[in-house]
């Protein structure tokens, strides 16, 4: 499994430092590091022991640059089997907040208003066109339920600074090509 492999790659490709453009290139073309990284996984699943990879949070510009070191990937993202993998339903958060509400004897109105508080502020990810129901974000949930079941209260961040957006990496997607689609 591999998490935000492009991350170093796309952080260079937004640089504004002259020599930024070219360091992506030899990252990723020719024999780049991720593209000699991405050939050797490839060799590993044709018979080497590598029954399958997972790869997420990876950007579509970098997997674009990159898919000739690795052209036998099969992008899943948009399955609907898997619109709600990398989430939560508000039913798989709601008896977690009733064993808190338990825990540290709080009143029913007090478990409604958290969750409340949880669905304006983390509910509403959808990964496919078709999908009917908003997921949570499943780290901002385990976020809010730990403060919660700790102090009894509400962190006093309702957004955890490790998952804030990058506004540089939108406006640099934003201004590529076709990159305002990716809004839509």
């Amino acid at each position: 499994m591999i998490d935000e492999y492009d991350n170093f790659a796309s952080e260079v490709m937004m640089s504004s430092q002259p020599a930024s453009q070219h360091r992506y290139e030899r990252l990723l073309y020719g024999e780049g590091a991720l593209k000699t990284l991405f050939k050797a996984i490839k060799a590993a699943s044709e018979g080497q022991g590598l029954d399958k990879a997972f790869i997420t949070g990876v950007s579509p510009v970098v997997v674009s640059d990159l898919t000739s070191g690795y052209n036998i990937v099969e992008n899943i993202s948009l399955k609907p089997e898997l619109y709600d993998v990398c989430g939560m339903t508000e039913s798989e958060i709601l008896e977690p907040l009733q064993q808190i509400a338990h825990e540290r004897s709080m009143a029913d109105e007090q478990i409604a208003e958290a969750l409340d508080m949880m669905r304006t502020f983390y509910n509403g990810y959808a990964f496919g066109y078709r999908q009917e129901h908003l997921i949570y974000n499943s780290t901002l949930v385990l976020y809010f339920s730990k403060h919660l079941q700790a102090y009894g209260e509400y962190p006093r961040d309702i957004l955890d600074a490790n998952l804030a957006t990058d506004r540089g990496k939108l406006t640099y997607v934003a201004g590529l090509p076709g990159g305002k689609l990716a809004y839509v």
